[in-house]
């Protein structure tokens, strides 16, 4: 198992393990791109970090992009990749506290600002029809969709989400829910989008459309908004809302 820089003389070959957006960043000023091989050189897994400076806090770097295929997940490809991220950032000199940390138990980040998102083709088509933020409902009705929608999944209590960002659909034809938390760096990560019915998938662009532009509305447009999941099965919801951030490779499958 090999983790490397990837630069825009082998980028061609991890070109099917990005989208569009974060493919065209290689090598592009403060981004940086790691690469994973395994054994017999199939490509394993893709991250790519983001070098800043904020006055405030100093020079920080943050995860744009990971993705491990999902036949490398039994490995430790996420873990590896983010191991040598965290290296490659203190040996630069940033601080400790300012290298975001992931759990190497992810097998997709993806992260852009609000006004990136709500610039998509998914999200300026979707619909806010029936759509609420989870502010509109008490506890025990929260509860209730998310029983119905988890599907196996462990999703924790309501106070734990954004309460104005997190939002919820509910009909006749079933419910969803998306979930949102805030980060040590007040980053706002959506970690579950589900529903309890295959026919109202097409909702779910709805929801993300929705929670994106109050997030925009609440936290302002540069606000970061991250996508993570550990999940396969989970993952192919995020694909099919906003099929923009999902490599090549996972469109060919499909």
């Amino acid at each position: 198992m090999s983790v490397f820089t990837v630069t825009k003389n082998e980028a061609e070959a991890f070109k099917d393990f990005f989208p569009e957006d974060i493919y065209s960043n290689i090598e592009k000023e403060n981004y940086y791109t790691l690469g994973a091989f395994d054994d017999e050189e199939f490509v394993a897994g893709v991250l790519q970090f983001f070098v800043g400076f904020d006055e405030n806090k100093g020079t920080y770097s943050r995860i744009c992009y990971l993705y491990v295929p999902e036949e490398f997940t039994d490995g430790e490809i996420a873990f590896l990749l983010m191991d040598e991220y965290k290296n490659v950032a203190l040996e630069s000199g940033i601080s400790e506290n300012l290298v975001e940390v992931l759990d190497d138990s992810c097998v997709f980040v993806y992260a852009a600002q609000a006004k990136e998102l709500c610039e998509m083709d998914s999200i300026k088509a979707a619909s806010g029809k029936n759509i609420y933020s989870i502010s509109f409902i008490d506890n025990l009705e929260f509860i209730k969709i998310k029983k119905q929608v988890a599907n196996g999944v462990e999703l924790e209590q309501k106070r734990f989400y954004e309460d104005e960002i997190s939002s919820f659909y509910k009909a006749k034809d079933g419910c969803a829910l998306l979930l949102v938390k805030k980060d040590d760096s007040e980053n706002l990560v959506i970690t579950f989008l589900g529903c309890d019915n295959p026919e109202i998938e097409d909702r779910l662009v709805n929801l993300l459309a929705y929670s994106v532009k109050r997030a925009r509305d609440q936290y302002g447009e540069d606000v970061l908004i991250r996508i993570e999941y550990k999940d396969y099965l989970e993952l192919a919801s995020i694909f099919k809302a906003i099929p923009q951030v999902q490599p090549l490779s996972a469109i060919a499958e499909a």
